[in-house]
């Protein structure tokens, strides 16, 4: 779908359903004159831009559909680039229903999805990675979702990306120099200095690639799974991190028989909070089953939680739970702290590296550290300062990947003393993949596979 800009589209902007007001957006040359034909104001002059008017919208019968406000963007100066017509009116299905119905019969047609935001692409409002912020900061769930792709759309990715496709051009108007006027060879000492030019480059794009697995996390939320042997107490933490009683929980090991699972906010990474039943040698079939499923869970998520009981020796079922879990990252939470320490971490575990807090689930005590090592788990503090720029969507790491791949092995070709046409063929692709992030190089599929992923009147 690429949008006919000879056409007016028209959309309801809001959110469907009833509401205090509704807007419907209107995009394209006959935005204005088709609004004016059925909007009845005191003055019958021209709409003006950018200034708000009162009045009544009227039907094709001349019957007032209700009194409504109409704001003018004229072209250039607007969201699409082309005229744009705003009408705010009251939020019942039915009126916006009337007023749309009424615009298409007067020659307007129904927007697609991202319709509006593919035409301010086309129009130089913004690159393809913008638009994709734009669309990740109206689906954004938590704050810190909101904030990253607020930075997408003022254009953060687009400008770290900004020197590095500087630096390849650089080194392919060298290269075609040369290959065009042959005095003008590289030497081979300025030919190796090029080549670590680009080198740094790929690193900086590897370094970048690699921000995915943390940026991933934070736009699509992440899994914590509460694993443990039974009656340590998982239930009853799960309950206490939810903050109301989802699980049942008794003094009998065992209650948990299956998966169960909420979302909830850690300090705005969507976390899909799990718990599962106890794991130990099972007794029956149908714990065995719960067995089995807290260990598909456990090996699926991106964090685990291990509880220990602190009144019980740290035993041979606590030894193979983290087996299952050492590798992954994960933490301890020693529970029971309300009870004689019986427990003691074996040096393996300490040696390791990884964290531990000791709580009272039944008491209350000491959750508030709980909640703050399962944040710094989801995200290193460190490793977020680190990161100037996240990439969060599996196109852009995709891009990025095609990029490298096709620049190591024109440094490669390069290093080796090849005809330039080979380098030069590479160091072009890196740049088309980097260009396909902001929409510089593109095809007409992947424009429409891009803002089908929009709501309709965006």
């Amino acid at each position: 779908m690429i949008s006919d800009q000879g056409e007016t589209i028209i959309a309801v902007a809001t959110p469907l359903g009833k509401g205090a007001l509704a807007v419907i957006r209107l995009s394209g040359p006959q935005a204005r004159v088709l609004t004016e034909g059925q909007f009845h104001r005191s003055t019958q002059d021209q709409l003006q831009s950018r200034l708000p008017t009162l009045g009544e919208f009227w039907d094709s019968q001349k019957n007032c559909l209700d009194r409504v406000l109409v704001t003018f963007f004229q072209r250039p100066d607007s969201f699409t680039g082309e005229d744009v017509v705003e009408i705010s009116c009251h939020g019942s299905p039915v009126v916006t229903r009337q007023i749309v119905e009424t615009m298409l019969e007067k020659g307007a047609r129904l927007a697609e999805p991202g319709e509006f935001t593919q035409r301010a692409f086309l129009n130089g409002k913004m690159d393809l990675a913008q638009a994709e912020g734009l669309r990740d900061l109206i689906e954004s769930r938590t704050a810190f979702q909101a904030k990253l792709a607020y930075e997408q759309l003022g254009g953060s990715l687009s400008l770290r990306l900004t020197p590095l496709k500087e630096e390849i051009v650089r080194v392919l108007c060298h290269i075609e120099t040369s290959l065009e006027f042959v005095e003008d060879d590289v030497e081979p000492q300025a030919r190796a200095s090029l080549a670590a030019d680009l080198e740094k480059t790929e690193r900086d794009l590897q370094k970048l690639e690699e921000s995915f697995a943390l940026g991933r996390i934070i736009l699509e939320g992440a899994t914590a799974v509460i694993v443990g042997k039974p009656n340590v107490g998982k239930s009853l933490i799960f309950n206490n991190l939810l903050e109301f009683n989802r699980a049942i929980v008794t003094d009998f090991p065992g209650t948990t028989r299956d998966v169960l699972a909420e979302t909830i906010d850690v300090d705005g990474i969507p976390t899909r909070l799990v718990d599962t039943a106890g794991i130990r040698e099972a007794r029956d079939r149908i714990e065995r089953l719960g067995v089995e499923k807290s260990l598909e869970s456990a090996a699926e998520s991106d964090v685990a939680i291990f509880v220990l009981d602190g009144s019980r020796p740290f035993e041979q079922e606590d030894w193979r739970i983290w087996e299952l879990v050492r590798k992954r990252t994960c933490f301890l939470v020693v529970n029971k702290e309300d009870l004689t320490r019986q427990l003691q971490i074996p040096p393996e575990l300490e040696g390791s590296g990884v964290l531990s807090v000791a709580v009272s689930a039944l008491k209350g005590t000491h959750l508030q550290e709980l909640r703050k090592m399962l944040s710094r788990a989801l995200l290193p503090p460190q490793r977020v300062e680190q990161e100037a720029v996240l990439l969060t969507d599996i196109r852009h790491k995709r891009c990025i990947q095609k990029a490298r791949e096709h620049l190591q092995a024109g440094i490669q070709s390069y290093k080796d003393g090849l005809s330039e046409e080979f380098p030069l063929y590479d160091f072009r692709k890196a740049l088309d993949a980097l260009g396909q992030i902001t929409g510089e190089t593109t095809v007409e599929d992947l424009l429409d596979q891009v803002f089908s992923t929009f709501c309709i009147g965006k």
